[in-house]
């Protein structure tokens, strides 16, 4: 067998997520890749460097499968990029070692959030959360303090188990941006791993602090691992998945 590693971006408007879902009506982003597989005789579950939420999108999410030996990385693109057209587009496959994991062997990921507090027009809307902010000072603050090593056990979603909440969050900034007549804030987050729902409860508590909801000392013992005071999501649309370095 040989085995390809397949760099993908994708809509996830249209999936229930990365990981099947079986409760849910709308198909998985690796149960449609899997059916396309299938379709030309390659009977592989597709394994993710992360998972997305539903209505969650990826720039550059990393995948892999494996193949019988005729296969060739162009051919496999070739195919699979008409098939999985046009929610999920192909951007490079290669092929990788046996013992490549694209999630295990991952050192650093990246995710990118937008969101705007003007309402957007329906060609927007899918790829930008409606969010208000208040003083973008204190929402930079609470960004700034995630840097480092931290216990997000408070920063996840619940029921999901991890062997580890300590991650390290080595950049996390907040860029304001104008374009066609309204405002923009594009926060771009860099860690060695993420917790489920970690960044969009993350975003949302700061939106909390900024809006005067939420104190900083509150975030900050939330942080720390030391008390729970903020639970609520920030909206799934303006997520991307942005890049995993190996």
């Amino acid at each position: 067998m040989k085995h390809f590693a397949l760099k993908i971006a994708y809509n996830g408007t249209f999936f229930s997520g990365f990981a099947p879902q079986k409760t849910k009506h709308i198909q998985s982003v690796s149960e449609k890749i899997l059916e396309v597989l299938q379709s030309i005789g390659i009977d592989s579950l597709p394994l993710g460097a992360g998972r997305t939420d539903k209505g969650v999108h990826a720039l550059g999410m990393v995948i892999t499968i494996s193949a019988q030996e005729h296969w060739e990385a162009n051919k496999l693109h070739h195919l699979l990029s008409q098939k999985l057209y046009p929610y999920i587009f192909i951007r490079k496959i290669w092929e990788v070692k046996e013992d490549f994991h694209p999630r295990f062997s991952a050192t650093k990921r990246s995710y990118y959030y937008i969101f705007s507090p003007h309402l957007q027009n329906p060609f927007l809307a899918p790829y930008i959360s409606h969010e208000h902010i208040g003083d973008i000072a204190l929402f930079r603050q609470c960004l700034e303090a995630c840097i480092g090593w931290h216990n997000f056990e408070l920063f996840k979603k619940q029921g999901s188990k991890t062997k580890s909440d300590i991650r390290h969050i080595m950049y996390a900034k907040c860029k304001i941006l104008h374009r066609f007549h309204s405002t923009y804030y594009l926060v771009h987050i860099q860690a060695n791993g993420f917790l489920r729902a970690q960044i969009r409860m993350l975003i949302g508590a700061a939106l909390a602090v900024s809006q005067g909801k939420l104190t900083f000392a509150e975030f900050c013992l939330q942080l720390n691992a030391t008390k729970q005071h903020h639970t609520s999501l920030a909206s799934p649309q303006g997520l991307f998945f942005a890049k995993v370095w190996y």
